[in-house]
């Protein structure tokens, strides 16, 4: 109902909640036989608050306000600061690991955590099963805020004894080298969304894409492939912090960008609580960079999140 008001008509209101209009009519209908009267004057394609729609309304927003103030002053009265956390797969063990001994130690928190694809973690977000989630930017949502971490920059990862690497070190300057001397060469992906977007856009200028030889399901996988000489990937910065034996590291030299913005994301409506504050505060300051604590610009995003 708040949603149908801001938007001004049942059809932008289903299209803002990312629902179809006639689910939305048919949940109102269900309200409205629960209640046993009438929210909405039905009149040749409008629909207009009846007096009993405009109390609910005015009073259920004060409702949902105060509710919403109620379990703050509860939980932090009883101590509890709890935080449920979302993480795509791949980032554990770069981040979290470090921050639950953190809060943990420090008596800050107590931290549950869900490790599943950005797309799945979105969903719980929205659903309210997570109070927080740290993802790449990709999908805008209305209901969503999203608050930068920093921005990661990816390598182009060579196992040493590759053909490739002879090219790529005759070829390299400052660091630096050029997609296009690796074409024709095989490649291990991820399989995420996000990932292959960003991806493509590196390729972007090319004849095609990268070759795929191999697709797994996260980037330790995709590093030990390399390691084991089974083909080229493209990894963010902190693989290429230590020395390898192994693999080779180079930047990549591309007029797309080679980074992306990992950022915080939780619902607007949700207040932060203690233990939100100190978990973001830890990777502001553990992991932030220039960018940290910048809101996302609406033009970074690459699609709309549906569901």
């Amino acid at each position: 109902m708040l949603a149908i008001e801001r938007e001004g008509g049942f059809q932008k209101a289903a299209e803002a909640l990312y629902i179809s209009q006639p689910a939305l009519s048919q949940y109102i209908r269900r309200i409205e036989d629960s209640l046993g009267f009438r929210l909405y004057e039905r009149d040749k394609g409008r629909c207009v608050p009846t007096e009993a729609g405009k109390v609910l309304l005015s009073c259920g927003r004060s409702l949902l306000r105060d509710y919403n103030a109620m379990l703050e002053k509860v939980n932090a009265a009883a101590g509890i600061t709890d935080v449920h956390i979302g993480w795509p797969t791949g980032y554990t063990v770069r981040f979290f690991n470090k921050l639950f001994s953190y809060m943990a130690a420090h008596e800050l928190s107590k931290i549950t955590y869900t490790e599943d694809v950005a797309d799945q973690l979105l969903l719980l977000l929205l659903e309210g099963k997570l109070d927080m989630i740290f993802v790449p930017v990709y999908y805008s949502h209305p209901d969503i805020e999203y608050t930068t971490i920093q921005h990661e920059e990816f390598y182009l990862t060579v196992p040493r004894q590759h053909e490739a690497n002879a090219v790529l070190e005759a070829n390299s300057r400052d660091g630096f080298v050029d997609l296009s001397l690796v074409l024709d060469q095989p490649f291990i992906m991820i399989d995420a969304r996000a990932y292959e977007d960003f991806v493509e856009g590196l390729f972007r200028d090319f004849s095609h894409g990268p070759k795929v030889r191999l697709t797994v399901k996260d980037w330790g996988r995709a590093y030990l492939l390399s390691e084991e000489g089974a083909g080229l990937s493209i990894l963010p910065y902190w693989y290429a912090e230590k020395p390898d034996k192994d693999l080779a590291f180079y930047r990549i030299r591309s007029p797309h960008p080679n980074a992306r913005i990992f950022a915080c994301a939780k619902l607007k409506r949700t207040a932060m609580s203690r233990g939100m504050q100190a978990v973001l505060d830890y990777m502001l300051k553990n992991y932030g960079d220039e960018h940290a604590g910048e809101q996302v610009a609406e033009d970074v995003f690459k699609s709309v999140f549906r569901f």
